[in-house]
């Protein structure tokens, strides 16, 4: 169920991986999972990557909840290479 407040995101995976690694390469030692998602939300309504109409006005930067399930994923797949470590929300660069 989508929630209209939230962004609805239509990126693939693969470009979403690239955006949370280019958020990654700009924080110097930690960032939180809300700030990487308010980042992607930023960049989907910049490129156009949000699904629903463009004249739609949003009353919050967050994504759907499968999104930012989707991104949860690939933050896990982030640590497991070994780039970065968490503790609960938080993220420190390794």
């Amino acid at each position: 169920m989508n929630d209209t407040n939230n962004i609805s995101l239509t990126y693939f995976d693969s470009e979403l991986r690239n955006l949370i690694e280019e958020y990654i390469t700009q924080q110097k030692a930690e960032f939180t999972f809300t700030g990487v998602c308010s980042y992607i939300a930023y960049w989907a309504m910049e490129d156009g990557k949000k699904s629903g109409h463009s004249n739609i006005i949003y009353e919050s930067n967050q994504i759907q909840p499968d999104d930012q399930d989707r991104v949860r994923r690939v933050l896990g797949t982030i640590i497991r290479d070994g780039r970065i470590t968490a503790s609960g929300e938080t993220y420190y660069k390794a």
